[in-house]
């Protein structure tokens, strides 16, 4: 299983995850509780190891192994397949801890590479541009909120409208945590946990499941096909 694949959803083209996020969030869970594996039925399970710092360290799933080296705010994060490169990210975070920057290289020679910049009002993503060694047209994402959540994902003609559960705060393990935790990376500070996407005819939808630890697992439908996360926890 290749990173860019877990967990994916088309319309969140931009979809990405962290280290817990350092914003507060009312009534969530005690983050004591580090998630250090996913699993899902017919797939490698992902493993996480943390450093003494409390971030991730390593990603082991299958195949593909990625390792983080940090220096300061930021983070440099190789990525073998099979033993093979497979792709870097130079990832630049700023003073506040979020995203700013993230350089993908897929060739081994750097030559080749996609860049994802993030643009904030306050820690509020907004703005969202990638660019393309090519030359491609570049892809612009355009954010708005309402209530402390993201609201609405404007790509070009194509909108996604976000739903969320009101009555649960954001916190490790809910949707966004996920793919922020999976591509190492800090962009989305929303106060509720994720309920929905929704773009032209298609709807994504989350459901968690929770135990003394805070979310133990999701379950995560797309159309008609659904699939069950279960997390293993290590607690201090």
């Amino acid at each position: 299983m290749r990173t860019q694949k877990f967990l994916s959803v088309p319309v969140l083209l931009f979809a990405a995850a962290s280290l817990f996020s350092s914003c507060k969030k009312d009534d969530a869970p005690s983050q004591s509780c580090r998630i250090i594996t996913i699993s899902a039925s017919g797939s490698d399970p992902i493993n996480f190891t943390y450093n003494a710092d409390g971030k991730v360290s390593s990603y082991i799933s299958g195949k593909t192994s990625i390792t983080y080296a940090y220096s300061g705010n930021n983070v440099v994060s190789n990525e073998t397949y099979n033993g093979a490169f497979s792709q870097k990210k130079i990832i630049t975070n700023g003073a506040n801890g979020l995203t700013t920057n993230v350089k993908t290289e897929t060739s081994a020679n750097g030559s080749t590479w996609f860049n994802d910049s993030y643009e904030y009002n306050g820690t509020q993503l907004i703005k969202a541009t990638t660019t393309f060694s090519d030359g491609s047209q570049p892809t612009v994402n355009i954010i708005k909120w309402e209530n402390g959540n993201m609201s609405t994902l404007t790509n070009g003609n194509n909108i996604t409208n976000i739903e969320y559960y009101t009555d649960k705060p954001a916190q490790q393990g809910d949707y966004l945590d996920l793919i922020q935790k999976i591509q190492n990376v800090n962009i989305y500070r929303t106060k509720n946990a994720i309920k929905s996407l929704f773009s032209g005819g298609d709807i994504n939808t989350y459901e968690y499941t929770f135990g003394s630890e805070g979310i133990t697992g999701l379950k995560m439908s797309q159309g008609n096909s659904t699939t069950n996360y279960t997390y293993q926890h290590q607690c201090n």
